[in-house]
């Protein structure tokens, strides 16, 4: 098992304990021809993280607070969508927006080469940044986050539920031990 299966398991069982409506709607891997039948009239190759991830969780997992994974079928649903380009990924380049937060916040991998390819941010209206160095330093960021405590489970009085909060200076450490050319980036998203 590689450590990315490895940490997206991780991440599932620390949900089902500690959050268990979070993932009320996982759905389970797909096997490979089914990855295949998906994607075979899409115009772009599919990065080896991408179908490791879809193996091992078919969407709707929480990987970071209010970060959820898209099934497979959403993803390339709103794949290519232009507006999420910016000026920075060119017009030829396919993207496939993999997960989406609450607000109007996607992260999307540009499908060119089957090897491992950095994760972009975008917001509505404004230009994307290369958020991760990978999917996989990004799920990898996720479980020490949440195996330290870094994402815990708070209460929230208003609405009456609980939910999964950042504790920003851990999380921020943790960040930075994976996506150390990221840093400007980290602050823009949480600093600024």
């Amino acid at each position: 098992m590689s450590l990315l299966t490895e940490s997206l398991e991780k991440i599932s069982d620390w949900l089902r304990v500690n959050n268990p409506e979070s993932i009320a709607d996982l759905r389970p891997g797909l096997g490979d021809s089914k990855i295949d039948r998906l994607i075979q009239n899409l115009p772009f190759i599919l990065p080896r993280e991408i179908r490791e991830v879809y193996r091992s969780s078919n969407g709707y997992l929480e990987l970071e607070p209010n970060v959820f994974l898209h099934p497979p079928e959403r993803a390339i649903e709103l794949a290519d969508c232009n507006w999420m380009r910016g000026e920075k990924i060119s017009s030829s380049s396919h993207i496939l927006p993999l997960l989406q937060g609450n607000g109007k916040d996607f992260y999307y991998i540009i499908c060119d080469r089957e090897n491992d390819s950095p994760v972009w941010c975008v917001f509505v209206g404004e230009e994307p940044v290369m958020y991760t160095a990978s999917l996989t330093s990004l799920i990898l960021t996720s479980w020490e986050c949440y195996e330290t405590g870094a994402y815990y489970m708070c209460f929230d009085e208003k609405a009456g539920d609980y939910h999964v909060e950042k504790d920003l200076e851990k999380f921020k450490k943790i960040f930075q031990r994976y996506n150390p050319e990221q840093m400007d980036t980290w602050r823009y998203l949480y600093e600024d």
